[in-house]
């Protein structure tokens, strides 16, 4: 016991010893302070009126008092352990009691407002306070009045005051990185640091058992998309302004709104309310790649369509999830943006899909705002959360991370990519993926994709499709193109043999560029080349330039090989040479000495144009291609106004690029409407003019042979036979409209079911078998959503059902919840239908020997 009592003696001696040495070191500081006080004082020379100054003393002799009176009640507190050490405290108390000695040495934040922060030094402030009544109280007055101003006039932040889970006020102290290390205050270091501590987010390892399955995958590629190949793919995405993958199992891109399988409802919403009338290229390739389940980085312009990108297929998969339960808080889908105005605009798009009072429930978190009312909505439940990182993470963190659980997260976006690597938002990003399941989907759409995004996508994104539109890209930067429209062929052929002619021009318009100054055009070597569509019109341009004075190299695949090879040589060996050819150089001749490349004849695909224009420019030099066009030649326009940039549509003249323009129009519209396409030129339905494309053959081939009687007659007989056996395997009238009749009947919960029945059983066989394949059915129902099926039995002609008990005549039953549904399923098995039709005609035709 005595050794007990002699140790805590001698710790409270220590203990005093080190106050009365900091009460020392503190009064030293007061001392100097007094002194530069009083120095200041009689520098201003501060006069008081005497009733002011006697007003003064009362007060500072009230508050003098009040001072005492702490100290006494201080120095009691100090004298109460000594006397209790004689009692044997239980161990509960000793500890109370240790807790209350450290406390009594401490002033409160009263008491150091009463006596004044401005005698208290910026280091640890003294515990115990001698009988120093030799105080200036005018200096002590006036030093109080000065703290009590500071410590009113810090400002409150509204951020700070946040409610918890539990429905208490929280302290929250908006402190930036910024901040820490300006050396103001080391206590609001510790206060920061402890704040920095309770924002990482720690990383949760999930096990398979407790991660519920979730569908990814929601495309059926439709029949018209499956059916193309690899070559008319290659075109479509050159013509949707350069799209350009890396990564194995890409989608087709998609053509149509009705070819991604969404709901009516959805597809009213884009095409009607938002007027949405054609897919951009992003949406074309994206949509499908990401409802395919793939991990997608996308990198696109800003305003090129990306969040109708990433907000179908989001919601589709957040549709098709268990929804949330009463004690959940979601969210389902994440999406994160660099700014708070991004995030706020892609939440306002959310809610066009989802509707203010959907199933669906959309929250924006964001700095700057309050976020007692995001906690609010979180607490509510919410599917889809739409934020910025740092805010994201101050709610991970909330109550000890019970506020938000991301256990649910399937599927996480990152809009703007690029944008939030700049911003340096990595390490938080990085934080909030380790906390989500490992098995989600993830997309990323970026402006441009720097290397540092490229690590990261490794990192996070599982055997990602990488799409990059880059329209602007589609034709070699050191390439100029220019065009002209002409009004026939003899004005198209003067502007030929003109622009031979008039090469020296561009060939120094590209030296002056280039290096700033011109050169001799016969000292130099600047080629040029002429492509034309067939090789009968390279032998007629050849021949009409060799009259006209031009010599040329012709090459085309119907000349002898040694004559080719010649040709070619001589070409490459010949300064200013001029080489006349057709689309069988338009690959791989590399002649570094061509500056100039003359499109004739109107290039029928993207893939031709940029690999006929890339003949010119080779390396680091630079060139022109020409393009010269007729009135009548509208996908050449529209390839062309797609490739060319805008500087150059710019510099053009201004009545010819209005031209270019509205052929191009003209073109896009028809391809919409099915008569025109682009890799096949004018060439309408195709299979629908097979007919006539035969018949014109057949006139053309008769008009070569007219004059000899026994051909004619051998000829009528071939033709006769030709067409008795097309009639018999193309339908002699035309595919008639399908009858049916539209009913609607009230359901049991109040709403009206629409159905139809369509007539089947009188229509030709070949149609009628079209209508009722499983194919045609499936594809509708995809389509529409509308259930299809066959009802009744086939009766031929002539034949009814006898009585009312028969079963009635064949008839295609659709059924829907709307009737615009019902007219479309309708309208799709017209088309499925007659497309069915002209396939086995041409299947009938291909297949007969004449």
């Amino acid at each position: 016991m005595e050794t007990i009592k002699s140790k805590k003696n001698i710790n409270k001696e220590s203990l005093l010893e080190e106050r009365r040495k900091k009460l020392a070191k503190w009064k030293q500081k007061k001392a100097q302070f007094d002194a530069e006080k009083e120095n200041q004082i009689s520098r201003n020379n501060i006069v008081t009126n005497s009733i002011e100054s006697k007003q003064t003393v009362e007060k500072v002799t009230e508050r003098q008092e009040q001072v005492k009176e702490k100290l006494r009640k201080r120095k009691n507190e100090l004298k109460r352990p000594d006397e209790s050490t004689s009692v044997k405290p239980s161990k509960k108390k000793s500890k109370r009691n240790k807790r209350k000695e450290r406390i009594s040495f401490d002033f409160s934040d009263d008491d150091e407002a009463k006596i004044g922060s401005a005698f208290l030094p910026k280091e640890d402030p003294p515990k115990v306070l001698a009988n120093d009544y030799d105080k200036d109280p005018l200096d002590e007055f006036m030093t109080s009045l000065k703290a009590e101003e500071v410590s009113t006039s810090k400002p409150s932040y509204e951020r700070g005051d946040i409610l918890d889970v539990e429905d208490q006020l929280v302290d929250l102290e908006a402190v930036d990185d910024e901040n820490i290390g300006d050396g103001t205050d080391s206590p609001n270091i510790a206060k920061i640091a402890k704040l920095k501590a309770k924002k990482r987010v720690k990383q949760i390892y999930y096990s398979p058992e407790e991660l519920e399955p979730f569908q990814k995958n929601f495309y059926i590629e439709s029949e018209v998309i499956s059916s193309m190949t690899e070559t008319e793919v290659e075109e479509l995405r050159l013509s949707l302004d350069n799209i350009k993958i890396k990564g194995t199992g890409c989608p087709k891109p998609v053509t149509k709104w009705s070819q991604l399988g969404l709901s009516t409802d959805t597809m009213t919403l884009i095409t009607e309310k938002l007027r949405f009338e054609s897919l951009t290229p992003i949406q074309s390739q994206a949509l499908p790649a990401i409802m395919s389940g793939r991990d997608v980085i996308g990198i696109s312009k800003t305003g090129s369509g990306k969040t109708i990108s990433y907000l179908l297929p989001l919601l589709r998969q957040v549709k098709a999830q268990r929804p949330l339960s009463k004690h959940e808080t979601g969210p389902l889908g994440l999406i994160l943006a660099p700014t708070r105005e991004l995030a706020l605009q892609i939440h306002e798009e959310v809610r066009k899909f989802t509707g203010a009072e959907a199933l669906i429930r959309s929250v924006c978190c964001t700095g700057g705002s309050e976020m007692k009312k995001q906690i609010t909505d979180l607490k509510r439940g919410a599917e889809i959360v739409v934020a910025t990182p740092g805010r994201f993470i101050d709610i991970l963190t909330l109550n000890d991370g019970k506020l938000l659980s991301t256990k649910r997260i399937t599927f996480v976006i990152m809009d703007e990519a690029d944008r939030l690597f700049d911003l340096g938002f990595e390490p938080q990003i990085t934080q909030i993926m380790k906390t989500v399941r490992p098995d989600k989907q993830c997309v990323l759409f970026s402006a441009t994709f720097p290397n540092k995004l490229r690590s990261f996508a490794v990192r996070v994104l599982r055997s990602p499709i990488s799409i990059t539109i880059n329209s602007k890209g589609l034709v070699n930067e050191n390439v100029k193109q220019k065009f002209k429209i002409c009004n026939s062929d003899d004005e198209k052929f003067d502007n030929l043999v003109q622009i031979v002619h008039g090469r020296a021009e561009f060939f120094n318009e590209i030296l002056t560029e280039a290096d700033g100054e011109s050169s001799d055009f016969e000292e130099a070597d600047a080629k040029a080349i002429i492509f034309v569509s067939s090789q009968q019109i390279c032998d007629f341009i050849s021949k009409k330039l060799q009259n006209a004075g031009i010599i040329t190299c012709a090459i085309h695949a119907g000349k002898p090989y040694q004559e080719r090879l010649m040709n070619l040589e001589k070409f490459k060996r010949e300064k200013n040479s001029v080489l006349l050819c057709t689309e069988v150089l338009s690959r791989g001749l590399n002649v570094p000495e061509v500056s100039l490349v003359i499109i004739y004849n109107a290039v029928k695909t993207f893939a031709q144009y940029v690999h006929t224009t890339g003949r010119t420019a080779r390396g680091s030099r630079s060139g022109t291609a020409i393009t010269l066009l007729l009135p009548d030649e509208l996908s050449g326009a529209y390839i062309l106004s797609k490739a060319m940039r805008d500087d150059e549509l710019s510099s053009s003249d201004p009545s010819q690029a209005k031209e270019l323009q509205e052929m191009s129009a003209k073109f896009e519209s028809g391809m919409k409407k099915g008569k025109f396409r682009l890799s096949k030129g004018f060439g309408g339905k195709g299979l629908e003019n097979i007919k006539n494309k035969r018949e014109e053959a057949q006139d053309k081939d008769r008009e070569l042979r007219k004059g000899d009687k026994k051909n004619d007659e051998a000829e009528n007989k071939i033709n006769n036979l030709q067409e008795e056996q097309a009639s018999e395997s193309e339908p002699s009238t035309p595919i008639p409209k399908l009858k049916y009749e539209l009913f609607k009947e009230p359901s049991t919960d109040n709403s009206v079911i629409f159905y139809a029945k369509v007539h089947i059983n009188d229509l030709p066989q070949i149609v009628r078998w079209e209508a009722t394949k499983n194919t045609t059915l499936l594809f509708i129902k995809h389509e529409t959503g509308c259930s299809i099926t066959n009802k009744g039995k086939f009766y031929p002609e002539g034949k009814e059902p006898e009585n009312d008990t028969d079963e009635p005549k064949l008839y295609l039953l659709i059924e829907g919840q709307d009737e615009r549904d019902i007219q479309l399923s309708i309208e799709l098995l017209e088309q499925k239908v007659k497309e069915g039709v002209i396939k086995a005609a041409s299947l009938s035709l291909k297949s007969t020997k004449y």
